[in-house]
């Protein structure tokens, strides 16, 4: 699965050698999970009735084609139950999509996810659009000092929160298109991540304008520092301080700890404002989640 794997994704702005590490790690954990009965505990077994071995991943062999399945559900409701492809060594198609709806019909999935790189053809609907660029992308002295970007204090958090919840408004009211799948983090989560110093205000000649978020992990496979959140203030858009922003904090990151790493950020397509943010700082789209139907 490697191989197929790394011919898919060989286009993602990281050294081969660095990839092809991450998607075998990556294909290790997750054929661990077939087979690790603390993965199974997390699902909920006891209320579907099915039994916890059920919640194991399945590597289904498929035309003589592997392909590494698991069962999630949609923001943890348990109504809302799909399967995920985590790992393959061939390409998707209907028959494909038959048998594994078929081998997890008892948990009645009601859409199958697929991962493809950025660049491909969509397949059904667009979930999740992953935009990065690799640190060292911004690597140049920074020329514009009007914006800066530095750690969230502690004693800051009542403004963060007034400022996150007035940035989501006012997002709600002017596109109406996103209040339903668009989110904010809560008040916890928030005070968690000034805390542990991943949150960065953003300023603009000394004055907070905005908030970035941002903490190393993997982004899927990849190893990454992922934005999870940021934010300009209604009075202060439309000067592209978000893109801006990206870029110093890009900068940061790589003169700091000096990693092979990729700054992400996963967006859902309906969020133009970001999507174009991204654009601008020199991000591109490197990777998609798709959902496919059940018997489609």
């Amino acid at each position: 699965m490697s191989a197929y794997m790394f011919s898919q994704y060989g286009t993602v702005p990281l050294p081969h050698d660095i990839l092809r590490k991450h998607i075998e790690q990556w294909i290790s954990v997750q054929e661990n999970n077939c087979i690790d009965k603390a993965f199974s505990a997390q699902f909920p077994w006891r209320e579907t009735g099915l039994s916890q071995d059920y919640f194991l991943q399945r590597k289904l062999c498929i035309e003589g084609k592997n392909f590494l399945t698991g069962p999630r559900y949609m923001g943890g409701d348990i109504n809302c139950p799909f399967i995920d492809i985590v790992a393959s060594d061939s390409d998707v198609d209907k028959d494909v999509f038959r048998v594994i709806s078929k081998e997890w019909a008892e948990m009645k999935p009601q859409l199958i996810r697929i991962l493809t790189p950025g660049h491909q053809k969509p397949l059904g609907t667009v979930d999740q659009l992953f935009y990065a660029s690799p640190l060292s992308s911004a690597s140049q002295p920074q020329s514009d000092n009007s914006v800066k970007v530095r750690l969230a204090t502690y004693a800051e958090l009542s403004w963060c929160r007034q400022s996150l919840s007035e940035a989501y408004q006012n997002t709600w009211s002017t596109n109406p298109g996103l209040a339903g799948s668009l989110f904010a983090i809560d008040d916890d989560e928030l005070g968690s991540h000034i805390s542990a110093g991943h949150a960065y205000v953003i300023m603009e000649y000394g004055v907070r304008v905005g908030l970035i978020i941002c903490e190393e992990g993997k982004t899927v496979f990849l190893p990454s520092f992922r934005i999870s959140e940021e934010f300009i203030l209604p009075a202060f858009r439309g000067r592209s301080l978000a893109s801006r922003a990206q870029r110093i904090l890009c900068r940061h990151l790589y003169h700091t700890t000096q990693k092979v790493s990729l700054l992400t950020g996963s967006i859902i397509p309906q969020n133009l404002a970001s999507i174009k943010a991204a654009e601008k700082a020199g991000r591109t789209c490197i990777l998609r989640y798709h959902f496919i139907p059940v018997g489609i």
